[in-house]
């Protein structure tokens, strides 16, 4: 008697054995499916490599891609971009808890100092589109002068507001200006005493200004992040009369 071993794939006798009694097994694979097997493994392998090489091509075009753009693109094209974004980024810094001082870096090295070079470049010295575009610089720079203290006040005044959320922004905006106040060193020198209340007096008329411009905002913690971004959205107007930074 024989024992037939049947393919389990296409079922046909790959094997015979003795065998007491005639017995049908399906448990082996016979050469040729085995072959085909390997033959698919192959393809299915070839198949990733090549998903694997397209994928890493792509990758490499794109990024080949942007360094040309980059290259392509003149200064005054990376700085007028840098300007289009500057509220966009601001939002992004400030959500994720980034540094103001790095921003307000990039900001002036990417935008003010090359703004000052361009007006020496584009103006006559008694020009008097020189004295207005130089005016603009200034009071970006005296902005920045306070941003950063000024997202500090508003930190505290959002502390308030989570600790009491039923207390107006008004009144949290004007509670941290009397608590500063009030908490100022006094073993330090009269002048630099000096320029601490000065400065917060800047921060605290910079935060009822922006409060008094979006105070139909309900929401405590909206308004607040409205009058954070506000000092950058003010510099991206500011910046954008520039005659060389204006929308062609």
């Amino acid at each position: 008697m024989v024992k037939y071993n049947h393919c389990e794939k296409c079922k046909k006798v790959y094997n015979t054995a003795l065998y007491i009694g005639e017995v049908h097994t399906y448990n082996g694979i016979c050469p040729s499916c085995m072959a085909g097997e390997q033959q698919e493994d192959q393809l299915q392998q070839e198949i990733a490599e090549d998903l694997i090489v397209n994928k890493y091509d792509s990758e490499q075009v794109e990024a080949i891609k942007e360094i040309h753009e980059s290259t392509q693109s003149s200064p005054i094209e990376i700085e007028k971009n840098l300007l289009s974004r500057l509220e966009q980024k601001a939002n992004e810094v400030l959500s994720s808890g980034g540094s103001v001082d790095v921003l307000i870096k990039e900001i002036k090295d990417g935008l003010v100092e090359k703004a000052k070079e361009r007006i020496e470049e584009v103006f006559q010295s008694f020009d008097v589109n020189k004295i207005d575009a130089q005016k603009v610089v200034d009071y970006v720079e005296n902005t920045f002068n306070y941003v950063s203290e000024y997202k500090g006040y508003m930190d505290c005044v959002v502390k308030k507001l989570q600790d009491k959320p039923k207390m107006k922004v008004k009144t949290a905006i004007e509670k941290v200006f009397k608590e500063t106040m009030s908490n100022m060193p006094k073993d330090v020198a009269k002048d630099a005493l000096l320029n601490k209340k000065a400065m917060l007096k800047a921060v605290f008329g910079e935060a009822m200004e922006c409060y008094s411009i979006y105070s139909d905002t309900k929401d405590a913690l909206e308004l607040t992040k409205k009058m954070v971004l506000h000092p950058f959205k003010t510099i991206q107007n500011k910046l954008s009369t520039l005659p060389f930074y204006a929308a062609s």
